[in-house]
C-alpha cells in the first residue's frame, strides 16, 4: 500500500476530483486553504499572493496508484500539444504505508 500525497492550486479541485474519481478513487482526506510557496510562485492567500493550495492525502494499493499517476501524468502532458495551455500546477507524491488500526 501507498500513501499518496496530491498538492495542488484549488482552483484545479473540481478537475482532481473529477480525475480520482475516474481512477476509482472514492475515499480520501483534504485539506483546503494550504500557503506554500513552491515552482509556480507563493499561494497565501493574500491580496498580493492570491489563491491557495489544497493537499489530498489518500492511502491505495498499486493498482490505483498507478492509475492515479497515469492520469495525473496525462494530464499534464496535454497542455504539452495545446500551444498557450499552462502545466497544471498539481505535484504528486507516494511512499510506503501500513494501515495500523
Amino acid at each position: 500500500m501507498q500513501m499518496m500525497m496530491l498538492a495542488f492550486r484549488s482552483s484545479l479541485k473540481e478537475q482532481v476530483h473529477a480525475l480520482l474519481h475516474r481512477c476509482e478513487v472514492n475515499a480520501f482526506t483534504e485539506v483546503n486553504e494550504t500557503v506554500g510557496y513552491g515552482q509556480t510562485g507563493p499561494a497565501e492567500g493574500l491580496a498580493f499572493y492570491p489563491g491557495t493550495n489544497s493537499v489530498i492525502l489518500v492511502a491505495l494499493d498499486d493498482d490505483r496508484r498507478l492509475r492515479v499517476t497515469e492520469a495525473v501524468t496525462a494530464w499534464c502532458m496535454e497542455s504539452e500539444g495545446h500551444p498557450g495551455w499552462q502545466k497544471p500546477s498539481i505535484r504528486v507524491f507516494a511512499w510506503p504505508c501500513t494501515q495500523i488500526v
